[in-house]
């Protein structure tokens, strides 16, 4: 695997987690009965999912 393809995956991993944390905060403020806390849960688990498989795959990178 090339160099820029591994930075590419770090920029992805560390993009997606800034973004679920950003939406973390705003859910936390958000009144916790209501649509938009359900919705904004739910990004923040498939977000955060997302970045644990990018996650994932850099580790299995750094270890082959």
């Amino acid at each position: 695997m090339t160099d820029l393809v591994l930075k590419e995956l770090r920029l992805r991993h560390a993009t997606l987690d800034l973004r679920a944390e950003r939406l973390r905060s705003e859910w936390r403020t958000a009144p916790a009965t209501g649509p938009r806390a359900s919705a904004l849960g739910k990004q923040v688990r498939e977000i955060q999912a997302d970045a644990d498989a990018y996650a994932d795959i850099l580790k299995g990178l750094e270890e082959a």
